[in-house]
């Protein structure tokens, strides 16, 4: 799998695993959802992880050939989906948090209604957070964390929830 086929099947991987009932969907849409991201991990990693697609009694293909009720009652009670709706869960929090964060910041940098007159300097807002933020949490120091950081604000702002750009006075 090239770098491009594996970034488009890990952006594929974490819309999928949005796919909950929290965010809107219907149950059997949030259950066909986990299946796919299990086939998908199991396809990005190369190995099938246990529960989606591996061989045995408590895999979710078994699971699809009893009658639909125990397999809903099957799937919901498996610690496959427990973890993938708990780290859908995670990042949704995650997001909006930074989201909020970041907005408070904007906020300080230049209020609403503040008409910016005058010479006006456009700054990268992802610059501004990326520093900002990795203050703020106290993860500057761990690469790891500086990623997660970076995509989140990425995604906000490819989302249209953040500005990209902030207008504020130059100083000349």
């Amino acid at each position: 799998m090239t770098f491009d086929e594996k970034h488009r099947a890990l952006q594929r991987l974490h819309a999928l695993m949005a796919h909950t009932v929290a965010n809107g969907c219907t149950d059997d849409e949030e259950l066909s959802a986990a299946r796919m991201a299990g086939r998908l991990a199991d396809e990005i990693m190369g190995s099938p992880t246990p529960g989606f697609g591996a061989s045995g009694e408590n895999s979710l293909d078994s699971l699809a050939q009893s009658r639909p009720a125990d397999r809903l009652k099957a799937e919901r009670e498996s610690a496959d989906y427990k973890a993938a709706l708990e780290k859908s869960t995670m990042e949704g929090l995650l997001k909006t948090a930074i989201q909020e964060l970041s907005m408070g910041h904007i906020n300080t940098l230049a209020p609403p209604g503040r008409r910016v007159e005058g010479n006006v300097q456009w700054l990268d807002m992802r610059h501004i957070l990326n520093s900002h933020l990795a203050m703020v949490l106290g993860i500057a120091s761990t690469r790891l964390a500086r990623d997660i950081l970076a995509d989140t604000i990425e995604e906000l702002v490819q989302d249209g929830m953040l500005p990209e750009r902030l207008a504020v006075p130059s100083e000349r």
